[in-house]
Order: C-alpha cells, then sequence, then structure tokens
C-alpha cells in the first residue's frame, strides 16, 4: 500500500499541474483577448478623431463654396460643393437645423447677440454635428 501511496502522489501532483497550467493559459488567453479588444477600441477612437480633425478643417472650405455657389449660379461650383458636403456627410458630418420659432439651446447653439425680450432666432453661421457630437453650434441672433 505504501508503493501505491507513493504513486498516488506524483499522479496528483500531474493533475495539479495540469490545472495550473490550465489556468494560466486561460488567464493569458483572456489578457490577450482584452488587448485585442482594446487595441481596436483605441485604434477605432484615433480613426474617429482624425476624421473629426478633418471634416473640422474642411467646414470653412464647405461655406465657402456654399456662398460661391449661391451667389454665381455656376453649374461647376454647384457640383464641387454638392460632393464635397456628400463626401462629408458620408463620413458623419451633419447640419444642425433650426427654425426662428426654436427655443435657444445652448448645447447647440451660441448667442453672438439679442435684443431685449427677444424669442426670434436669426441663424448667423451654420453649426455642425459629427458623428452625434456637436463640432461647432450654430451661432444664432435672438430678436424681437
Amino acid at each position: 500500500m505504501k508503493t501505491q501511496h507513493h504513486q498516488d502522489k506524483p499522479i496528483d501532483k500531474d493533475k495539479k499541474e495540469d490545472v495550473d497550467y490550465k489556468d494560466k493559459y486561460l488567464r493569458a488567453l483572456a489578457d490577450y483577448q482584452n488587448l485585442i479588444k482594446r487595441t481596436q477600441q483605441e485604434k477605432e477612437e484615433f480613426y474617429q478623431y482624425a476624421y473629426e480633425s478633418f471634416v473640422e478643417k474642411l467646414l470653412p472650405i464647405l461655406e465657402h463654396l456654399e456662398r460661391a455657389e449661391k451667389q454665381t449660379k455656376d453649374e461647376g461650383v454647384e457640383l464641387v460643393y454638392k460632393e464635397l458636403r456628400k463626401v462629408l456627410e458620408g463620413l458623419g458630418l451633419e447640419r444642425i437645423t433650426i427654425s426662428e420659432h426654436d427655443e435657444f439651446n445652448p448645447e447647440i447653439m451660441e448667442c453672438v447677440d439679442a435684443e431685449e425680450e427677444g424669442k426670434k432666432l436669426i441663424e448667423t453661421r451654420a453649426g455642425y454635428r459629427f458623428k452625434n457630437k456637436i463640432i461647432r453650434p450654430v451661432q444664432v441672433k435672438v430678436v424681437k
């Protein structure tokens, strides 16, 4: 019987080592999967920021083209303006629309001028969202 106990101990030790290796393997696998997820999330955040920064830099150009298209009624300018707007909208840009009867909302608007007792809003500069984040508030005048 003593020999059996001696033989049982190495088997128990082997089983314990197997369990330890399995635990280490599962932990390493979980760490690796977490690293993959974290890396993917960081990559998406980087691209999000890069696109947002790029789109913000193009807003003045978009607005210049919009003004030029309205003033000149040139088909070439109109085509370039529409194509640029389409590309930016495809990336996630959205113009914030307001009406003169909306109430002032500081989350999406910036007041540049106000008359006493004013209720009506007049847009002085367009505002934009990029993927549901306000990147530029609408500038408004509040008038009677």
